[in-house]
C-alpha cells in the first residue's frame, strides 16, 4: 500500500468512524446542490419570464390641482427611454421642467424635477431650490402618481392624479 492511499484510508476511516463529521458533509452537499439547483432555474425563469419595460415613451397629460391654487393646471410629461432609463420632461405648474434621477422598474416610475421656489415676499431677494419627486404606478394608458415636493419655502402635502396616455404621441 502507498502513502497516498493510506492517507485516504485515514480520512475515510475518520469519516466513517466520526457520524456528526459525517452528517454533516452529508448536508453540506445537499445544500450545494440545492443552491445550485435553485441559481440555475432562476436563470432559465428569467430568460422566460422577463419583465418588460411599459409602454410609456410618449406625452401624458393630466390635471393637477396644487394645494396654492384653485383650479387645475395642466401639466404635460413627455417620456423617453430604454430599459430602466427615463428621461424627458414635465411641466410643473405649467412650466416643463427636465426630468432627473428618472427610473422605470416593473410597473414603477420615478423620477424628480427641481424648481426655483420664491418667498411669499418677492422683495427679500431669496429663492431656494424645490425638489419634485415623482412616484407612479403603470396602467394600460394611465399612470398613477403621487407628487411630494420639499425644500423651498412652503410645505406641500403629496398630491395624487392620474396622467393619460395623449393619443398619437
Amino acid at each position: 500500500m502507498n502513502n497516498s492511499d493510506s492517507r485516504f484510508e485515514k480520512l475515510r476511516s475518520k469519516i466513517t468512524n466520526n457520524p456528526i463529521l459525517a452528517s454533516m458533509m452529508v448536508l453540506g452537499t445537499i445544500i450545494i446542490a440545492l443552491s445550485t439547483f435553485t441559481d440555475a432555474t432562476r436563470n432559465l425563469l428569467d430568460l422566460v419570464i422577463s419583465e418588460k419595460r411599459p409602454t410609456i415613451n410618449g406625452e401624458w397629460v393630466a390635471e393637477v390641482t396644487y394645494p396654492s391654487g384653485k383650479t387645475a393646471s395642466s401639466e404635460v410629461f413627455s417620456f423617453s427611454g430604454s430599459d430602466t432609463g427615463l428621461h424627458g420632461t414635465a411641466s410643473y405648474l405649467e412650466k416643463e421642467q427636465i426630468i432627473i434621477d428618472g427610473s422605470v422598474k416593473n410597473n414603477r416610475i420615478e423620477f424628480k424635477t427641481k424648481t426655483m421656489e420664491y418667498p411669499p415676499d418677492w422683495n427679500s431677494g431669496q429663492r431656494k431650490m424645490a425638489t419634485h419627486q415623482y412616484r407612479g404606478s403603470v396602467l394600460v394608458n394611465e399612470i398613477e402618481f403621487v407628487l411630494e415636493t420639499y425644500g423651498g419655502f412652503s410645505a406641500n402635502p403629496p398630491i395624487g392624479f392620474i396622467a393619460k396616455k395623449r393619443p398619437g404621441k
